[in-house]
C-alpha cells in the first residue's frame, strides 16, 4: 500500500488511501490494500464476498502481534481486563470478534506464565486458573488452543488425554486451511476460505471452519514438553499445529512404551515436515529442529544431526537451539 517515509513528494499516495477509507469505508481501504490487478478478485462472485474475505485475510495477516512479550501473569490479566472493558462498549460485530480473538490468544499466554505451585492448596488453585485460561483459549480456531490443552495434560503425564486431543485437532485440520500470520495468502488459501465460510458467519465461526494458528510457547513456558524446554530458555517459540500434533503423539507413545505407534508417529512427523504441511516460512526451521529432537529421542543420532543442520540452513527465522543441539550430538 505505502512504503517509505512520508514527504511532500509522496504524501498524496497516503492521502488518497486515507480519503478512500473516509469516503468508501472498509471497501475503499481494501481496494488500496488488494488492487484489482492482483488476480484475487476473479475468485469472488460478488464485491460483497470480496470485501468480507479480504477484510478477514487482512486481520489474519496482521493479528500475530507478538503478545509473547507478556511474560508476567499480571501483564496478561491487565490486558485481559482491558479487552473485557472494550467488549462492553458499543462496537461493530467485527471489532467485537477481534477482541474476543485476542482475549483467547492472551489466555494462551496467561496459562503458561502462572507461578509454579509449592504446596497442594496452591497446586489446586493454580491448576484451576490454568484450566480457566485454557478453556478461554480454545475459543478461536481449531488448532493452537486445543494443542496447548494437550500440552497441559502431557506435562501432567495424562498421555491418553493428550492423544485424544491431538486426534481431535488432526480430524478438524486440512492442509489448505488459512494459517494466521502467513506472509502471503495465495489463491489456494482464498479458495478454501471462500468455500467454507460466508458473510453471515461470525469471525469466530469462520476461524473454526477454515483457519489455523501456530502453537506459541512463551519464554520459560510451564506447558511445553520437557523435551523441548531448551527451546523456550530466553525466547518464545512458534510451532506449526500439524508438527506439534505429531510431536506430542510421538512423545506420548514414547512414554507409554508403544513402540509401533511411536515409529508411526515419527514417520507422520517426518512426512509433515518434509511436505511442509501447514508450516509457515517463520516456523520451518523450528519444525525441522523439533523433528531432529524426536529422532534423537528415538536414538537415531545421524538423522537428528542432519535435521539440526537443515534447520540452520533455512532462509527465514532460524531455530535458536539448532546449533547447540547439533554440537551436543558431537560430544555424546
Amino acid at each position: 500500500m505505502f512504503l517509505g517515509k512520508i514527504s511532500s513528494d509522496n504524501n498524496k499516495i497516503l492521502l488518497n488511501v486515507l480519503d478512500s477509507n473516509r469516503c468508501d469505508g472498509i471497501d475503499g481501504l481494501i481496494r488500496n490494500l488488494y488492487p484489482q490487478d492482483n488476480g484475487h478478485h476473479r475468485l469472488f462472485s460478488t464485491q460483497r464476498e470480496s470485501s468480507f474475505i479480504m477484510l478477514d485475510l487482512l486481520f489474519f495477516l496482521l493479528s500475530d502481534l507478538g503478545f509473547c512479550s507478556l511474560n508476567e501473569i499480571s501483564q496478561c490479566w491487565k490486558t485481559l481486563e482491558f479487552i473485557k472493558y472494550l467488549l462492553k462498549s458499543k462496537l461493530i460485530t467485527f471489532i467485537v470478534d477481534v477482541c474476543k480473538y485476542h482475549h483467547a490468544e492472551i489466555s494462551h499466554y496467561a496459562a503458561q506464565v502462572l507461578s509454579t505451585p509449592t504446596v497442594t492448596t496452591e497446586r489446586y488453585y493454580i491448576d484451576k486458573l490454568c484450566h480457566r485460561h485454557l478453556q478461554d483459549g480454545i475459543k478461536t480456531e481449531v488448532g493452537s488452543g486445543w494443542l496447548l490443552y494437550g500440552s497441559f495434560y502431557y506435562v501432567s503425564m495424562q498421555f491418553n488425554v493428550t492423544l485424544k486431543l491431538t486426534d481431535y485437532v488432526m480430524s478438524r485440520s486440512s492442509p489448505d486451511m488459512v494459517p494466521i500470520g502467513c506472509h502471503r495468502y495465495d489463491d489456494r488459501h482464498i479458495s478454501y476460505y471462500r468455500n467454507h465460510v460466508n458473510s453471515t458467519m461470525t469471525l469466530h465461526d469462520k476461524m473454526r471452519m477454515a483457519v489455523v494458528n501456530m502453537v506459541k510457547y512463551v519464554q520459560n513456558s510451564s506447558l511445553i514438553p520437557k523435551e523441548l524446554q531448551q527451546e523456550v530458555k530466553g525466547q518464545f517459540i512458534s510451532i506449526s499445529p500439524s508438527v506439534m500434533s505429531h510431536c506430542l503423539r510421538f512423545l506420548c507413545y514414547h512414554h507409554i512404551d508403544e513402540i509401533i505407534n511411536r515409529q508411526q508417529a515419527l514417520r507422520d512427523l517426518y512426512s509433515t515436515v518434509k511436505g511442509n504441511t501447514l508450516i509457515t516460512t517463520n516456523t520451518l526451521s523450528n519444525s525441522i529442529a523439533i523433528l531432529g529432537v524426536c529422532f534423537e529421542i528415538a536414538d537415531d543420532k545421524n538423522t537428528a544431526y542432519q535435521c539440526y543442520g537443515e534447520a540452520l540452513q533455512c532462509d527465514s527465522l532460524i531455530c535458536a537451539t539448532a546449533e547447540a543441539r547439533r554440537s551436543n550430538l558431537l560430544t555424546c
